[in-house]
């Protein structure tokens, strides 16, 4: 049967209540799980790792924390999955000493009143807490006072489309728009009827060509176009015409392409 075990059972090496210990058990499958756990468990054991050799057997390298002191049985404590003890264990055990003496009668160490028991401990370290926090607090509330405290800054409407397009369109006008401005102004008109009409996705000529044919988007494109030929003789009441439908937008259009 191949079976080897490495377990602290020497007095330099014992483990007592509480502390974890470590041991390796060699077995012949590679499938035990550690039982698991109820409040009255007297020994809790954790598989950490398992590690197969060519042979087919596997090392199992088990950590172990005694909840009582004695020795245990190790197959108590493994399984099989479905359920059946690990009796091929046989009577390997850990063992798990005592921090208390032999003979010891679980009787407290006897315990002196101090001469002044109000002096330091809990209750002190508490109580100046306390003052420490209620100074602060009158501190904050008194500081608290003389601050003014600063009305919020003016919020500043966003810009109408109407006033995003007017210098594009007024320098067009009198024909100082440049050629760099004049593909900045086709690009915000066709991103904006582009939004507020869903036309699909054109070419910049295909959608001034389609935007030229709409009654709104239509007549300041076609102004723009005799713009760039005959400047000048034009009026600002005309400019505000052809601004209107522009001034109840403040949506930003998306770049077109």
């Amino acid at each position: 049967m191949i079976f080897t075990l490495t377990t602290l059972l020497v007095a330099a090496d014992e483990r007592t209540v509480g502390i974890e210990g470590a041991t390796e058990v060699t077995l012949k499958r590679g499938d035990y799980q550690a039982k698991p756990l109820d409040d009255r468990t007297p020994l809790i054991i954790r598989i950490d790792e398992v590690t197969p050799h060519a042979d087919g057997s596997f090392t199992y390298d088990l950590h172990y924390i005694g909840m009582e002191h004695g020795a245990f049985f190790l197959k108590d404590y493994l399984i099989l999955p479905d359920g059946n003890a690990a009796e091929e264990l046989g009577d390997r055990k850990v063992e798990v000493g005592t921090v208390l003496p032999p003979g010891h009668s679980g009787e407290l160490a006897a315990y002196a009143p101090r001469p002044f028991p109000w002096m330091g401990g809990y209750r002190m370290m508490l109580a100046i807490l306390a003052a420490v926090w209620l100074i602060g607090l009158g501190l904050f509330a008194w500081l608290g006072r003389k601050r003014k405290v600063a009305p919020p800054p003016p919020e500043i409407p966003a810009p109408t489309y109407a006033e995003r397009l007017r210098p594009f369109i007024e320098a067009a006008a009198q024909g100082k728009l440049s050629t760099q401005e004049q593909a900045e102004l086709e690009r915000l008109l066709t991103g904006y009827w582009r939004d507020r009409l869903a036309l699909p996705d054109q070419r910049m000529s295909e959608a001034i060509a389609t935007l030229k044919r709409h009654d709104e988007a239509g007549p300041l494109l076609l102004a723009l176009e005799r713009w760039l030929h005959r400047p000048g003789n034009t009026s600002a009441e005309e400019i505000e015409k052809l601004l209107q439908p522009y001034h109840h937008s403040t949506a930003p259009a998306r770049d077109s392409s």
